[in-house]
């Protein structure tokens, strides 16, 4: 009877011993860190999902791959905030940060604490061109890894910011997430604690679905994993000019930036001003750059002319007819008098922004070139761009319709932008998109 209880007690021990042990054993290391992508139809906008802070305060915020850093106003955490931790201005979250200046707090707008001599910062709205000039502060972000572990950053930098600065973003969302080339943009912060690749998958979804941001190296769901076998690969390359100011008039070397050099419908290759596809090292002008807050891609305007003569050109060839134009489109037609194509979308001419060699292009069908305004009526999704008022224009702006439904692989570590065909030409699209 002794031996027996004895053999009970042993065993009770090493339970407790083992469950001890599980409880304090840390999860796996992650190899990336996912978040959904959803589109307001309305105004045209991305955004995604995050929990921060010890109440696990939910936000949409709109994604900007151009951005400084997180922004957000929100009453909810406000109200909570116990985690909310002012960064000094001599400290090193401040260098990371690149902070701008030092506020005081009699100075400075509402936040859910303050600190004389709190490192500060411009956030920037780049819908509106509204600029807020705010502390910087930390807090734990709650992340989820692909194979949905939940993980704690506890000290994610951001800005509170006031809630003038959410003028033009969707009603539903509270501020903007960056992933920008700085130091403190979703990416790199996540690279920096989690030990993993900077390098962010996106996948853009279209009206009615979801799609997901992937941050870190990880295995695609099928059928994106035979897809991002075959990905093109292009450069990623910099802009040498930083501007500053009002972005909507303006770029950022924070953008990222391609080499197109030249462009093509029904692979006629267009006649205008090459130089413009450059980037002046001087002024830092002309180029090609991505922004998922801008709804259609933009023109300078001698190629978005030449864009438009022979697209139109091409379409009346295929018996398209042209109608008044609807603004902001510079070329409209009777939807009656276009057929639908193989992947869903209007049957138009091809249009492909040319990059190193021949077979190295970005390919845009009707449904990521064509954007219906009416029942009747679809027209051109280009747009002739605005100059710059006040310093250099980017000559080719990528706006998220044409980023519709491809995977693109942001690898900032090494300067690299790989991209897929059309997801459609496979008969799949970014509401599958995700991670095995």
């Amino acid at each position: 009877m002794a031996s027996s209880t004895l053999s009970i007690l042993i065993l009770f021990s090493l339970l407790v011993v083992c469950s001890f042990s599980n409880a304090k054993r840390s999860p796996p290391k992650p190899k990336g860190f996912i978040f959904p992508i959803k589109k307001n139809e309305t105004v045209n906008q991305y955004y995604t999902s995050i929990q921060i802070g010890s109440n696990n305060t939910k936000l949409n915020v709109v994604i900007d791959i151009s951005g400084n850093f997180l922004w957000f106003s929100s009453d909810d955490y406000f109200s909570s905030a116990s985690g909310y931790l002012p960064i000094p201005c001599d400290s090193k979250e401040c260098n990371i940060a690149n902070g701008v200046g030092c506020i005081l707090c009699e100075f400075q707008p509402p936040v859910p604490k303050c600190i004389t001599n709190m490192c500060a910062d411009y956030a920037l709205n780049p819908y509106s061109g509204t600029q807020g000039y705010n502390g910087l502060s930390t807090d734990v972000l709650h992340v989820y890894s692909t194979h949905g572990q939940r993980y704690n950053f506890k000290r994610f930098p951001f800005q509170y910011s006031d809630t003038v600065l959410r003028q033009d973003l969707a009603s539903s969302t509270q501020g903007v997430i960056s992933l920008g080339r700085t130091r403190i943009s979703l990416q790199a912060q996540l690279a920096s604690a989690f030990k993993i690749r900077e390098k962010f998958a996106l996948c853009v979804p279209s009206s009615g679905h979801e799609g997901n941001l992937i941050i870190g190296n990880v295995a695609y769901n099928k059928p994106i994993e035979e897809i991002s076998k075959s990905l093109i690969s292009t450069p990623l390359i910099r802009n040498p000019v930083s501007t500053s100011g009002n972005e909507v008039i303006g770029n950022l070397t924070l953008a990222y930036f391609i080499n197109v050099k030249s462009i093509r419908v029904n692979n006629k290759t267009l006649s205008f001003n090459n130089s413009l596809l450059s980037i002046d090292e001087s002024t830092g002008g002309g180029g090609t750059c991505l922004r998922t807050v801008r709804s259609y891609t933009s023109l300078h305007r001698s190629i978005y002319r030449a864009l438009l003569n022979e697209f139109v050109k091409a379409a009346a060839s295929q018996g398209i007819k042209r109608v008044a134009s609807v603004a902001p489109f510079g070329a409209c037609f009777d939807a009656k008098t276009i057929a639908s194509g193989k992947i869903g979308g209007p049957q138009v001419p091809i249009i492909d922004l040319v990059m190193e060699g021949k077979n190295v292009f970005w390919r845009f069908y009707g449904s990521n070139s064509m954007v219906r305004v009416s029942k009747n009526v679809i027209c051109l999704a280009f747009e002739e761009g605005s100059p710059n008022l006040t310093g250099p224009t980017t000559s080719i702006v990528v706006g998220g319709y044409q980023m519709e439904n491809y995977l693109l692989e942001f690898d900032v570590t090494s300067s690299k932008l790989r991209f897929s065909p059309s997801l459609l030409l496979s008969g799949t699209s970014c509401s599958q998109f995700g991670a095995s």
